[in-house]
Parts: structure tokens; sequence; C-alpha cells
């Protein structure tokens, strides 16, 4: 089975014909309706819009020439056309679904009356295309909508690119303009960010995460580090990238999405929607 994605403590998987929903605390698992054949190979991504239990759930497939709909319960599936560049990252954001393509450009995804996707015009501050980067992350903190970077210096030669200490870059979208602008943030104050390297894996924020022993202005990830036994690594915002997370980064900046199951997040359910 291909791997989709994870949303609300579910993990996505497809079997060219069903989806099949594993909540990754109880093994539970739900299975869809059957997809029509000619649509179902191409999917690369899938998201729940919310969770299985709420009326409003559904799960929403993307492929290259379409996008699938199943309202949870549901017989059978919807399909829509779409056109435009792959899907590379979801997340929902004072109750908008935002999305980011591959070529990095925003949308929001409506459901209600009818499913549709429609871009946000966002102005790029000045340098923050200026260098080697690879595929940024979303992320929903608070009440800001924020972009993770990783820069690589410019001048670095390509064979030492894979050894080379990149830097998180953190941006914030500032609505009150128009066109929308992502403004850089040099620290995220008592905030801390968790990102996985496949994209379709959900990110999440943390305010005052000196509660359960973490800090602030950390962007955390799934990845060990050589000087810990903790399975994931902390780094600090604007501080060096280690060569093991920069090597991370940058193995699947061609597209973010990986064949293989790496190392997530999950938040269980029963925190989902809570700020505190």
């Amino acid at each position: 089975m291909r791997y989709l994605g994870c949303s609300y403590g579910y993990l996505i998987f497809f079997d060219q014909e069903h989806c099949h929903l594993v909540d990754v605390y109880t093994g539970t698992k739900v299975k869809s309706p059957k997809l029509q054949s000619g649509s179902n190979l191409l999917i690369n991504y899938g998201i729940l819009v919310a969770p299985l239990t709420s009326p409003n759930s559904c799960l929403i497939l993307f492929s290259r020439i379409s996008i699938l709909l199943w309202q949870a319960g549901a017989n059978s599936w919807t399909e829509h056309p779409h056109v435009g560049e792959p899907i590379l990252q979801i997340v929902c954001f004072k109750g908008q679904l935002f999305a980011m393509d591959y070529v990095e450009r925003l949308h929001i995804i409506r459901i209600v009356p009818q499913l549709s996707i429609q871009e946000v015009a966002v102005v790029w501050e000045e340098g923050m295309r200026v260098g080697m980067h690879s595929k940024p992350w979303l992320v929903a903190c608070g009440d800001m909508l924020l972009l993770v970077d990783r820069l690589v210096d410019l001048f670095v030669s390509m064979d030492l690119l894979f050894g080379f200490p990149g830097t998180f870059q953190v941006f914030r979208l500032d609505f009150s303009e128009e066109p929308a602008k992502w403004v850089k943030m040099e620290k995220l104050d008592n905030w801390a960010l968790f990102l996985a390297n496949d994209r379709r894996n959900p990110t999440f924020s943390c305010m005052n995460p000196e509660r359960w022993g973490g800090k602030g202005n950390r962007i955390y990830v799934p990845t060990a580090s050589e000087d810990s036994d903790e399975p994931w690594t902390a780094l600090e915002v604007g501080q060096p990238v280690p060569s093991s997370i920069h090597h991370m980064s940058v193995s699947y900046a061609a597209t973010a999405h990986s064949i293989l199951l790496n190392g997530l997040w999950v938040l269980p359910s029963l925190v989902y929607g809570v700020c505190q």
C-alpha cells in the first residue's frame, strides 16, 4: 500500500482500490468505498479535514488530474478536475484549508458549497528566494500562518552541498496588506514548531513548551541527534542546521513526498484544536 499522509491521528494508506485509515493509538481501521478505476493510480496525497467522529469529516485525495472527496460514512466518492501543479502540503488555519503546491504558490481549498481551489496572491519578501532551498513547510501557529524554509548558501559548491549546514528561516504571512506578504521573523519567542521531512505529514506548533521540558524558539524534527538519546533534534531558529538534518531535508527536496514512511509527529485526537 502507498502512504498518503497523516491526519487527526490516522495514517492514510492506499491500495489502488480503497483508502485505509489506521488509528496509530488504538489500531482501529476504517476502509473507504472503492475508487473508480482510472483516477486512482496517480494519487499521491490524502488528508482528513476533520476527525472521523465529526459530522463534517471527509477525506480528500489529490492526484495530478483530479481531486477526490469522500464524506465519512458515504458509499461513494465525488471527483473534481484539478488543473495546476500538484499539492505539496495542506494546513488548517482559522477554519480554512491553506494549501501549497509544488511551485510554492498558496491556495485556499473550500469544501462548501462545492469543492474549489483559489490561489492566494502573496508577495515574497526580498531576499527570501536567494540561495538554495528545500521545499518549505506551512505551520499554523496560534493566530499566525508561518512558512519555514531551510536555506543553503548560494555559493556552496554542489560537491559540498550534502555536508554543508543550512539554516531554518521562519516567515509570517501578513494579511494586513493587499496582497498578503511573507515577513521574516527573527525568533519564535515562546513557541516551538514540529516538522517532518515528508510534507504530507502534519506540522504542529506549541506555546510554552517548557511545561513538558521543551524549549521555545525551537524547531523539532524527528531525526536522532548524535549527542542525544532522544529520537528527535531541537534546532534553534537562525542557528546552523547539523549536516544530518541538512541531508534529510535536501534528499527529498525534489519531491518532498517520500515513497517510504519516515518518522513523523502524531498529535492525539483528543487535543486537536486545543491551542493552550
